[in-house]
């Protein structure tokens, strides 16, 4: 057993080992804040991972050399060295954010003040503009239509999942940011017709839990493109329906309901449809405001 008689590090590709796996743990630390973990919990694993590697060395001198070879044991020492680096260096940045200082990861560590302190601490919370401009920023990868100047208020045009029965289609997508976001879900609806059994025809309404039950401060409409609608129109759920034909087609002639939501695909999911949904809303929109000035001068006279 040389590596703790003679010598620690047998070779210089050994050397270079270590280096290239501290390194990666340094680096692999400054990427922990979008995992959106405590600190705690990263700490534990790499502290039960460190135990584990020290006890198969223990076990291995004690069997006299039995249990791994020479190489696996400098190996087991190399990770130990570069999981004890992740231990400080997550333990530093938790107890500099603690301080104030800089670099710390604020997002990380559980809020010890009380719910009404994180909300005003929170720049949401505090302006609105603010927020709706970062979803506004993160969107930049989306054609994204304010409705009358409103950052509140816009269209997302939305396309469907490839490898499933919408593929092809173009959906505008209204939603609407409430004042408490991103405390509060956003309101989405669909513009032009879809054919699922969790969507509304008529309204394009969504019965989506994440939206309308469990959201979290944790989302963003990023969250809700390329996850959230994605995977409804992927695993629709015929359960908890708000559409009862789709839902009942798919449960009882699978193939009549992707034929079905094919034939929507193409009579009411192109780019034309999409626009002319919200050509046609912006339209009713100016009729009701139209009559409400009338009804307002009649009261008047």
């Amino acid at each position: 057993m040389p590596l703790f008689n003679k010598n620690p590090i047998r070779s210089a590709a050994t050397d270079v080992s270590a280096a290239i796996v501290v390194s990666v743990a340094h680096f692999a630390t400054k990427y922990l804040t979008s995992l959106h973990a405590f600190h705690l919990t990263q700490t534990s694993i790499a502290i039960l991972a460190i135990s584990a590697l020290l006890f198969m060395i223990m076990m291995h001198h004690r069997m006299d050399g039995q249990v791994m070879s020479q190489t696996q044991e400098e190996m087991a020492v190399i990770g130990i060295f570069a999981l004890f680096w992740v231990v400080a260096v997550i333990g530093y940045r938790s107890y500099t954010s603690k301080q104030g200082g800089g670099g710390g990861v604020t997002d990380l560590a559980v809020p010890k003040a009380s719910p009404q302190d994180w909300w005003q601490s929170d720049p949401c919370a505090k302006d609105g503009v603010y927020c709706v401009y970062e979803e506004y920023t993160l969107m930049s990868d989306y054609e994204v239509s304010l409705v009358n100047d409103n950052m509140q208020e816009f269209y997302v045009r939305f396309y469907g999942p490839a490898e499933t029965p919408f593929a092809g289609g173009v959906w505008k997508i209204h939603v609407e940011l409430p004042d408490q976001y991103p405390f509060k879900s956003p309101s989405i609806g669909f513009m032009n017709k879809i054919f699922h059994p969790n969507i509304d025809e008529l309204s394009g309404s969504v019965c989506l839990d994440v939206i309308n039950q469990t959201w979290s401060p944790m989302f963003d409409m990023i969250n809700i493109f390329e996850v959230f609608l994605p995977q409804l129109l992927r695993y629709p759920n015929p359960n908890d329906p708000l559409n009862g034909e789709a839902a009942a087609l798919l449960m009882r002639h699978p193939k009549e309901y992707e034929a079905k939501v094919k034939e929507y695909v193409q009579r009411f999911a192109t780019k034309e449809a999409a626009d002319a949904a919200t050509d046609k809303n912006e339209e009713d929109d100016q009729d009701e405001e139209m009559s409400d000035i009338g009804s307002i001068s009649d009261d008047g006279e």
